[in-house]
């Protein structure tokens, strides 16, 4: 009976870690949600500020466009996780933003998806410019200022106003001035 209850145990113990190993394997083939805008929905669409629409009318609009962009079920809850993160929404697994520790500039892109839309270093979206040399050709105040009100300059401009504090924007401009 010891050695069922064991070998019952070892079973939970490795079924578990497999499920965990393939959830996260799905995580990562999904992308971001900004990756899969860049993806499917820029294929078609004008790059229009998320804001256009309000979480609720998202939610009606993503079943609809899942059917013509042929996205997964798990691709368009990244999209629409994504749009809560933008609007300050609940979101699944996200920890809230002004309690995130700083990060470096690099996870903080990761974090919120800047290369779905803008390239860096070669890799990400076309939606928005590179970044790459974005503070020596515009400046740092500028940077700060477009991280702060994406529209300030453009007021058609479909970057979203991240959910960041002055001190990630800060992180931000420090690395994307370092390349």
């Amino acid at each position: 009976m010891k050695k069922l209850h064991l070998l019952s145990v070892l079973l939970l113990t490795l079924g578990g870690g497999l499920i965990t190993l393939f959830t996260q394997a799905i995580a990562a083939e999904v992308g971001s949600g900004a990756e899969i805008i860049n993806n499917n929905c820029a294929r078609c669409h004008n790059s229009r500020p998320v804001q256009e629409f309000s979480t609720q009318e998202w939610s009606v609009i993503l079943p609809h466009m899942r059917e013509k962009a042929h996205l997964t079920g798990q691709e368009t809850e990244t999209v629409m996780d994504f749009f809560k993160t933008l609007s300050g929404g609940p979101v699944k697994n996200v920890a809230d933003v002004a309690t995130m520790p700083v990060m470096d500039g690099g996870a903080l892109m990761k974090k919120f998806g800047c290369q779905g839309c803008h390239s860096f270093n070669g890799k990400g979206g076309a939606l928005g410019p590179a970044l790459d040399n974005v503070v020596a050709q515009r400046g740092g105040e500028f940077v700060m200022k477009k991280l702060t009100d994406p529209q300030f300059n453009n007021p058609s401009s479909a970057m979203p106003k991240m959910p960041l504090t002055s001190a990630q924007i800060n992180v931000l401009v420090g690395f994307l001035g370092k390349k």
